[in-house]
């Protein structure tokens, strides 16, 4: 069952997801925290961004080449200390790229949030896709 806080975590995260679908980069920007230290990895080899404006310019990059992307948070795991969270997620990636028909595919995302005043907003964020050429039940 989940509690009020970690509902108001998963709740930040959608709302975030929501306004990046919308295509909002000011609006999904703002569910970044203000820090120095704020970064975000995606499944790309240069996507390493660390502060608003590396992360903003990740945003503005996705938006240009889609047609449109959606996320859907499938499972979360939610822990809290203090003022801290962490949200370990299964997700599904929807995208369509001008010329090649709209694709899924499942990746993993852990996200750090901190409570600044009351709102959940992310310190880091982590996207990866499991590798395909690994075996189940080999480690490498």
């Amino acid at each position: 069952m989940e509690t009020t806080r970690e509902a108001q975590v998963i709740g930040a995260l959608n709302e975030m997801i929501q306004e990046y679908e919308a295509g909002g980069v000011d609006a999904a920007l703002s569910y970044f925290a203000p820090s120095a230290t704020v970064s975000m990895f995606g499944t790309g080899r240069d996507e390493k961004r660390v502060g608003l404006d590396e992360i903003q310019a990740q945003i503005e990059r996705d938006m240009a080449q889609s047609e449109g992307v959606s996320f859907n948070l499938d499972w979360n795991l939610v822990g809290i200390s203090g003022s801290v969270a962490w949200v370990a997620s299964d997700i599904t990636i929807r995208f369509k790229v001008p010329g090649q028909p709209e694709m899924a595919f499942p990746a993993r995302m852990t996200t750090v949030l901190q409570d600044y005043d009351g709102r959940w907003l992310v310190e880091h964020s982590h996207l990866s896709v499991a590798a395909a050429s690994q075996d189940e039940g080999q480690s490498f």
